[in-house]
Protein backbone atom coordinates (compact mmCIF):
# COMPACT_ATOMS: atom_id res chain seq x y z
CA UNK A 1 0.00 0.00 0.00
CA UNK A 2 1.79 3.10 -1.14
CA UNK A 3 0.13 6.73 -0.10
CA UNK A 4 0.98 10.05 -0.38
CA UNK A 5 1.11 11.59 3.15
CA UNK A 6 0.87 15.00 2.09
CA UNK A 7 0.56 17.82 4.73
CA UNK A 8 -1.67 20.39 4.03
CA UNK A 9 -3.22 23.26 5.70
CA UNK A 10 -4.23 23.05 9.40
CA UNK A 11 -8.36 23.50 9.57
CA UNK A 12 -10.26 23.45 13.30
CA UNK A 13 -6.34 23.47 14.85
CA UNK A 14 -6.04 20.25 13.19
CA UNK A 15 -3.76 18.92 10.62
CA UNK A 16 -5.25 16.46 8.00
CA UNK A 17 -3.03 14.13 5.60
CA UNK A 18 -3.59 13.53 2.08
CA UNK A 19 -3.78 9.95 1.97
CA UNK A 20 -4.64 10.23 -1.86
CA UNK A 21 -5.97 13.11 -4.23
CA UNK A 22 -9.37 13.22 -5.63
CA UNK A 23 -8.45 12.19 -8.95
CA UNK A 24 -6.61 9.09 -7.50
CA UNK A 25 -9.63 8.05 -5.88
CA UNK A 26 -11.92 9.09 -8.47
CA UNK A 27 -9.79 6.54 -11.01
CA UNK A 28 -10.03 3.74 -8.39
CA UNK A 29 -13.85 3.92 -8.03
CA UNK A 30 -13.55 3.56 -11.92
CA UNK A 31 -11.22 0.65 -11.84
CA UNK A 32 -13.24 -1.08 -9.12
CA UNK A 33 -16.67 0.06 -10.86
CA UNK A 34 -18.52 0.19 -6.97
CA UNK A 35 -16.22 0.99 -3.84
CA UNK A 36 -17.19 0.45 -0.22
CA UNK A 37 -15.77 2.30 2.88
CA UNK A 38 -13.10 -0.08 3.72
CA UNK A 39 -11.83 -0.39 -0.24
CA UNK A 40 -10.30 3.14 0.51
CA UNK A 41 -9.47 1.94 4.17
CA UNK A 42 -7.53 -0.80 2.51
CA UNK A 43 -6.28 1.08 -0.58
CA UNK A 44 -5.02 4.51 0.24
CA UNK A 45 -4.89 3.73 4.41
CA UNK A 46 -7.64 5.66 5.32
CA UNK A 47 -8.92 5.71 8.74
CA UNK A 48 -12.79 4.67 8.08
CA UNK A 49 -14.25 8.09 9.29
CA UNK A 50 -11.82 9.86 6.68
CA UNK A 51 -13.00 7.25 4.05
CA UNK A 52 -16.38 7.93 4.69
CA UNK A 53 -15.25 11.68 4.61
CA UNK A 54 -14.02 11.44 1.30
CA UNK A 55 -16.61 9.65 -0.31
CA UNK A 56 -19.69 12.18 1.56
CA UNK A 57 -17.50 14.91 -0.05
CA UNK A 58 -16.82 13.63 -3.49
CA UNK A 59 -20.91 12.89 -3.74
CA UNK A 60 -21.19 16.84 -2.65
CA UNK A 61 -19.38 18.20 -5.71
CA UNK A 62 -21.57 15.66 -7.94
CA UNK A 63 -18.67 13.22 -8.40
CA UNK A 64 -19.82 10.16 -6.72
CA UNK A 65 -23.33 8.77 -5.95
CA UNK A 66 -24.56 5.68 -3.40
CA UNK A 67 -28.28 5.65 -5.22
CA UNK A 68 -27.04 2.00 -6.46
CA UNK A 69 -27.08 1.07 -2.98
CA UNK A 70 -26.67 2.22 0.28
CA UNK A 71 -22.85 2.53 1.08
CA UNK A 72 -22.05 1.43 -2.39
CA UNK A 73 -20.39 4.04 -4.47
CA UNK A 74 -20.01 4.74 -8.32
CA UNK A 75 -19.19 7.15 -10.40
CA UNK A 76 -21.66 9.83 -11.64
CA UNK A 77 -21.44 10.86 -15.19
CA UNK A 78 -20.15 14.49 -13.96
CA UNK A 79 -17.42 11.95 -12.28
CA UNK A 80 -16.40 10.00 -15.43
CA UNK A 81 -16.29 13.51 -17.33
CA UNK A 82 -13.75 15.03 -14.92
CA UNK A 83 -11.71 12.27 -15.44
CA UNK A 84 -11.60 12.02 -19.03
CA UNK A 85 -11.00 16.19 -18.33
CA UNK A 86 -7.77 15.77 -16.05
CA UNK A 87 -6.57 12.82 -18.86
CA UNK A 88 -6.92 14.84 -21.86
CA UNK A 89 -5.25 17.74 -19.79
CA UNK A 90 -2.13 15.03 -18.94
CA UNK A 91 -2.24 14.14 -22.33
CA UNK A 92 -1.05 17.52 -23.41
CA UNK A 93 1.39 18.09 -20.82
CA UNK A 94 3.57 15.14 -22.08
Amino acid sequence: METNNVPIKPHNNKRYLIRATKIEVLKYVREREIVVVNDLVEHFGYKPEGSRRRLYALAEEGLLTSWVSPGRWCLTQEGIRRLKYYADKENKED
